[in-house]
């Protein structure tokens, strides 16, 4: 049986307002645990497992292990036993060192409460049957166990007796990717900028490369002479090139400067960058993004342009459109650099009575321009006209309208007191299909459908 050694800080997660802040303060614990003894698994947050012979035999003795791995942290508990099991209920009580000696797990686990099993609805049943400790769970046949409550029974079964073999199986360390460039002297220009990070750039690449790893959203942190930090992750449409990074990094200063209002000495804000930091945000096998067998597809292709273009004209030089929730048109377009994930405020799953259904209009006026809407007469507070429209003027133009539908009302915050809108659709006699827009008597053109 492996001897398993467990650090046990008691209440871990109990200190902290969720379970992502309580494994993001446990990761210094981790880090000092691993600089003492290589090679552990994190259980959960607040305890440690990990095998006890290489301690023990570095440090002489399970006693001095122990010892040693207390001076993580203050509150440590540490529990020496046969099996993974056994350690864990030994660390849980220990004070603030339990070692089970070898071959005496079973005497160790024998008196304690068979709760410590943790499945409540095998210890309820055993509770049922007048089975409350540990030693009297282990002394039921192991095959009528088998039989009544399955592997995973007997499983916990085995741990009771204090045979539990599970492996202690360590976590694997990830590698830090994370690449910084001192600036010696501080740079102003976005193109000095980029021909410095270049060449880390490249490295930063080929390194994921040879770990089959491309990088698909990127952190860029910009730090300046006086200390300010200007950090922003950049995602990437399908993974980043070396030239890819180097163009986010000067994208980034360009929309600093361009933010930026202090001008009190020359150069970028009087200020000049001296350390960039580059991190990967997520990572994906290099597998999913390799060339196909008859070379690339044409998505490559539209991207590797679009990116091109994106070089020449700036970040915000080619933009993507994203529908999203709300009631007018504008309102539910969203437009995001290419490459960028969009910025959802109004999730499309939401409710939005009043919205135009699919299949939605190609061109959208943001400007949305007057229109005379002849034939017809004022709509509310009837919802229906009390004759068709017939005309459609805008421009100095003006068109007979063959078709119409609605109209519908838009009511919007209508308990803060709201405009009742109505949206109308007509088809004029050149086959042209429009959407109308009403704010009151005026009708304006919200979309058409090409």
């Amino acid at each position: 049986m492996t001897r398993v050694l467990v650090v046990d800080i008691p209440g871990w997660s109990d200190r902290f307002e969720d379970e992502a802040a309580a494994v993001r303060h446990f990761d210094p614990v981790i880090v000092s645990v691993e600089n003492t003894v290589p090679l552990v698994r994190v259980l959960q947050p607040g305890r440690i497992a990990m095998g006890a012979r290489g301690p023990a035999r570095y440090y002489r003795g399970e006693d001095l292990a122990a010892e040693a791995l207390r001076a993580v942290h203050p509150d440590a508990r540490i529990g020496i036993a046969d099996g993974l099991f056994t350690a864990v209920t030994a660390a849980t009580r220990a004070n603030p060192v339990c070692i089970v000696p070898v071959d005496r797990s079973d005497q160790f686990l024998a008196p304690l409460s068979v709760d410590r099993v943790g499945d409540a609805d095998l210890v309820g049943l055993l509770r049922r049957l007048g089975i409350t400790t540990l030693g009297a769970f282990a002394a039921l046949d192991a095959g009528a166990v088998r039989d009544r409550f399955g592997v995973a029974g007997e499983l916990l079964h085995r741990s009771a007796a204090g045979h539990d073999d599970s492996p202690v199986i360590p976590r694997d360390v990830p590698v830090d990717y994370t690449r910084v460039i001192d600036c010696e002297p501080a740079i102003v220009r976005a193109d000095e900028l980029a021909f410095t990070v270049r060449a880390v750039a490249d490295e930063f690449i080929d390194t994921l490369a040879r770990a089959r790893f491309v990088c698909t959203a990127v952190w860029v942190t910009l730090s300046t002479e006086r200390g300010d930090e200007h950090e922003r992750c950049w995602a990437h449409p399908r993974s980043f090139t070396a030239a890819d990074v180097v163009d986010r990094v000067r994208w980034q200063l360009d929309s600093i400067a361009r933010f930026t209002t202090d001008t009190s000495t020359e150069g970028f804000a009087g200020d000049g960058i001296v350390r960039v930091r580059i991190a990967p945000d997520q990572l994906a096998h290099i597998s999913r993004y390799e060339p196909a067998l008859w070379g690339e597809p044409a998505g490559d292709r539209i991207h590797s342009v679009l990116s091109r273009v994106q070089s020449i004209l700036g970040h915000e030089g080619v933009l993507t459109a994203t529908v999203t929730g709300g009631r007018t048109l504008a309102d539910r377009e969203v437009l995001s650099p290419w490459g960028d994930k969009p910025v959802i405020e109004r999730r499309a799953t939401e409710p939005w009575p009043g919205h135009l259904a699919a299949l939605l209009p190609t061109t959208v006026y943001h400007d949305r321009p007057t229109v005379i809407l002849r034939g017809r007469a004022v709509i509310p507070p009837a919802e229906v006209f009390a004759e068709p429209p017939r005309v459609l003027e805008f421009e100095g133009r003006t068109r007979d309208i063959v078709e119409w539908s609605g109209p519908w009302p838009i009511a919007e915050r209508w308990w803060t007191g709201g405009v009742l809108r109505y949206r109308l659709q007509v088809i004029d006699t050149r086959g042209a299909a429009w959407v109308l827009l009403s704010d009151g008597d005026t009708w304006t053109i919200e979309a058409r459908y090409d």
